[in-house]
């Protein structure tokens, strides 16, 4: 008996003196110096108090010791929560993001929660009945104010850029005015967005921009539309007869989960409905409703030409399973083919065409359609193979299956991997290297497949109350590590002094003119219906003289900057404001 007595002490003082040098070392490290990438570098060691080190880790010990000294089985859980704790302190401290250390940071926090011995609890008190959904309510809220903010103190930094920010703001602003959705920044000149993308979803948008005309109305409308998702899932839980704790913890994993945060830094862009409406229909595929399938179908037709995909491989799902309607399934595909020859063809009428280009590395010299990109993958399935696992994106696949455990590859059903298909045709297939990163907007939809098949694929697994906490816990992990570094513009959230002042000098140039502004301007010149942005990326019309140039003075290409402003001043253009991030040149009088 004393024996049995003197093991558990040691137990108890063993894992609370590793929590104590987790908790110090994170406490310590984060106060080690101003300079945030500081303790990156093995230069922050001698600036760490080694005194306040070994004294917070005592005063941990103790706190912990004499807390679960005589509650064996409770002190193994605090690990993971301070490990947690410690991924946290260490990765909001980072400038720039590291996938690895996050990844690493990640594992072995997950890798602690499985350590623990017994199942997590199927219930907890504090989720019982309806308070369940009262908790995602209040998470989704923080979450979706957080990355507005985020989003909104980002803009207000001038660093949102024409590509996307200025092209949707501009378009939304052409829409309040005579719904067309027509641009002069997105080909350098005036053409509808529709000549490029074939996104009518955006009018559902406009009689709320009527009520706030602005562009942090469009940052705020992103994250409320990426995270509304949580409500098709909670739905889906409840359908599916999941517990209260469960559900609360698949939740979490939603709001957390990287890849819509960091998405949702990249500006603004349609893409952001695909999460919820991909959700919303998969849902009503499960519950086999036919007609508010169709209309969910409809909808992500609307998003964008290539939404389609999204429509036949929920089909493709629904065709697989054995307990799905195989009506269902087979009006899925058809709408989804229909909507994208249709949706296509347009664009290739009356625009641009569908962007095949973003799958050249398929094409032979001289070949431009889909269909050869079709043929040359399966006459040679290897090249399409060691293209879709290269390095580059084998980082992307881990930043986003790891955060969920990788557990949407938990299934042997056929219907689940119809909707694996998706994530690797738009996102590792291509060449477009955007494609491929957490950071831009295709992973709305992907993300979203994944999602689903993390809910769905939770109730295989041994022990699924821990699988959805550790889940929980890895989002958490990877959500600081890849987007802590978005969020260092919160602190000039409300007040910038060199922001201000430039938006004062920007709001001197009458709307009417013609304007070319620097890339990181033009959303702020959102009302002008006739900006370009300057220097360009497309051919601009040479007998378009303009009105006003605002040039960014931050570009650092100080010998670019002043060989600008000398060749307009050597046409007869003068400083009109010098304030902020903007020089101003103003036409001569004519």
């Amino acid at each position: 008996m004393m024996k049995e007595k003197i093991r558990q002490i040691f137990i108890c003082v063993a894992w609370s003196l590793l929590d104590g040098f987790i908790v110090a070392s994170a406490l310590t490290l984060s106060f080690a110096s101003d300079h945030e990438s500081n303790i990156y570098y093995i230069q922050s060691a001698p600036e760490i108090n080694s005194l306040m080190l070994v004294c917070v880790t005592m005063i941990v010990w103790a706190v912990l010791f004499f807390i679960f000294s005589y509650r064996k089985n409770l002190i193994k859980p605090i690990t993971p929560l301070c490990m947690l704790f410690f991924s946290v302190c260490i990765l909001s401290r980072a400038n720039t993001v590291r996938p690895y250390i996050t990844l690493i940071l990640c594992g072995i926090t997950v890798a602690l929660i499985f350590i623990m011995k017994g199942k997590f609890p199927d219930k907890l008190k504090l989720t019982e009945g309806k308070r369940v959904y009262l908790i995602v309510g209040i998470a989704a809220v923080i979450v979706t104010a957080q990355v507005a903010a985020g989003t909104i103190a980002r803009h207000f930094a001038y660093s949102s850029s024409t590509f996307d920010l200025g092209i949707f703001s501009q378009m939304f602003e052409s829409m309040a005015t005579d719904l067309s959705q027509n641009t002069t920044l997105e080909r350098a000149y005036p053409l509808s967005h529709f000549a490029v993308h074939f996104s009518p979803i955006f009018y559902i948008l406009l009689p709320f921009y009527m009520i706030f005309r602005n562009v942090e109305f469009l940052l705020t409308a992103q994250a409320v539309i990426c995270f509304s998702g949580v409500i098709p899932l909670l739905l889906l839980c409840k359908k599916w007869r999941y517990g209260e704790t469960l559900t609360l913890f698949i939740s979490m994993a939603f709001l957390l989960y990287p890849a819509f945060t960091c998405a949702c830094f990249y500006d603004f862009h349609e893409n952001a409905f695909l999460t919820p409406l991909i959700l919303w229909l998969l849902y009503f595929v499960e519950k086999s409703n036919t007609w508010a399938m169709m209309l969910c179908g409809v909808l992500l037709l609307c998003v964008k030409e290539d939404a389609g995909i999204y429509v036949v491989f929920c089909g493709l799902y629904a065709l697989a399973a054995k307990n799905k309607s195989k009506t269902d399934g087979f009006i899925l595909i058809g709408l989804g083919i229909a909507g994208f020859i249709i949706s296509a063809s347009a664009i290739e009428l009356y625009g641009e065409g569908i962007k095949v280009s973003r799958y050249s590395v398929y094409l032979n010299p001289g070949e431009t359609s889909l269909a050869n990109v079709v043929i040359n993958v399966l006459k040679n399935p290897v090249f399409f193979l060691s293209h879709v696992f290269s390095e580059e994106k084998i980082l992307f696949f881990l930043q986003m299956l790891a955060p969920l455990l990788f557990i949407p590859l938990f299934s042997r059903k056929l219907c689940d991997w119809m909707l694996i298909v998706p994530f690797i045709l738009v996102n590792a297939a291509s060449d477009y290297v955007y494609q491929a990163d957490i950071n831009y907007q295709y992973v709305f939809g992907t993300g979203a497949l994944l999602i689903f098949l993390f809910a769905k694929n939770i109730r295989y697994c041994k022990g699924k109350g821990k699988v959805a906490v550790a889940a929980a816990m890895a989002t958490a992990v990877c959500l600081v590590g890849f987007s802590a570094p978005k969020f260092k513009f919160m602190s000039d959230l409300f007040y910038n002094e060199n922001a201000a002042v430039t938006s004062e000098a920007l709001d001197e140039i009458p709307r009417d003119a013609v304007i070319y502004a620097s890339t990181y301007l033009t959303p702020h010149l959102y009302n002008c219906p006739n900006v370009y942005m300057y220097p360009s990326i497309y051919k601009l019309d040479e007998d378009i003289r303009p009105d006003y140039i605002c040039l960014d003075t931050r570009t650092g290409l100080l010998l670019e900057y002043d060989m600008l402003v000398d060749s307009w001043e050597k046409q007869g253009y003068t400083v009109f404001k010098d304030a902020g991030y903007v020089t101003i040149l103003q036409k001569p009088a004519e």
